[in-house]
């Protein structure tokens, strides 16, 4: 004995059927986003995701689009390339759901700051010409997974490195445990808090 679908007519022997309704018409309960937004910056391509500035990750990206769909569905992937969400049902069939991205290009703030030449510390690195550029390889190779390096300068004393970030630099001398002169300069201000810029003297 065939069934026949409630809503549209159709029978069993025709078209597959979900309990009593043709495949078509199954009530389906699944809610997505009218869009994705993210912001990419121009210069290095990291993407700002869930507030952090992150590497450009297709995965990361397909994750939060997922997480932001309910509904009554077992499994979900989404395809970038067409912007479609596909979604299994606990009975197996498929359900599509297009769900835009919409991604803002900008300049991250660490790009912003290379750019304008900023940076918190002075790495200046004294002794033996060749363990200081040896020690320097080390050091940008180790900050740079943390922060950047604005710019490295040659000077008939030694090697200075300019970091992005002073917290960085601290926590890798620590890790390391390097022995350095530590000063500070106070070179301004910002909303009211003072802006130091530190000095790390490492003699090698």
């Amino acid at each position: 004995m065939s069934l026949i679908c409630p809503k549209c007519g159709k029978t069993s022997d025709k078209v597959a059927f979900i309990e009593a309704f043709c495949l078509e018409c199954y009530p389906v309960n699944i809610k997505v986003p009218d869009k994705f937004e993210f912001e990419q910056c121009t210069r290095c391509g990291r993407a700002r995701l869930k507030g952090e500035w992150t590497g450009h990750n297709e995965r990361k990206i397909k994750e939060l689009v997922l997480s932001r769909c309910r509904g009554d569905f077992e499994s979900a992937e989404y395809d970038m390339a067409t912007q479609t969400a596909v979604f299994t049902m606990k009975h197996g069939a498929k359900v599509e759901r297009f769900i835009p991205l919409e991604m803002k290009k900008t300049i991250c703030p660490q790009c912003s700051r290379i750019s304008g030449g900023y940076y918190e510390a002075i790495i200046q690195l004294r002794g033996n010409r060749a363990r200081m550029e040896r020690y320097a390889l080390m050091l940008i190779s180790s900050l740079e997974k943390k922060t950047f390096i604005a710019k490295t300068e040659e000077k008939d004393e030694g090697l200075n490195l300019y970091v992005g970030n002073s917290k960085a630099v601290v926590a890798l001398m620590g890790k390391l445990g390097v022995r350095a002169l530590i000063t500070k300069k106070l070179v301004g201000r910002e909303q009211g808090k003072r802006l130091y810029r530190t000095t790390f003297m490492v003699r090698l």
